[in-house]
């Protein structure tokens, strides 16, 4: 069994690599039930893909940053 997480943790994934499945299929029902909540940075638009990269490097994103080119 895995232990049960602190409240709020930041972990490497390398850290428990041996039970990737596992723990993916744990994390996923977390998110999927509310449990688990995450941020991330969506720059909107191809054009903003390069300022969204610099501020990446600078730290001004949270968490993934990622470009919605197109839904």
């Amino acid at each position: 069994a895995l232990p049960e997480p602190p409240e709020h943790r930041f972990f490497l994934v390398t850290e428990w690599q041996d039970q990737h499945q596992q723990l993916t299929s744990m994390l996923a029902d977390q998110v999927r039930s509310g449990k688990l909540k995450y941020r991330e940075s969506v720059a909107e638009g191809l054009e903003n893909a390069v300022e969204a990269f610099r501020g990446m490097l600078k730290g001004k994103n949270f968490g993934k940053q990622l470009v919605h080119i197109t839904d």
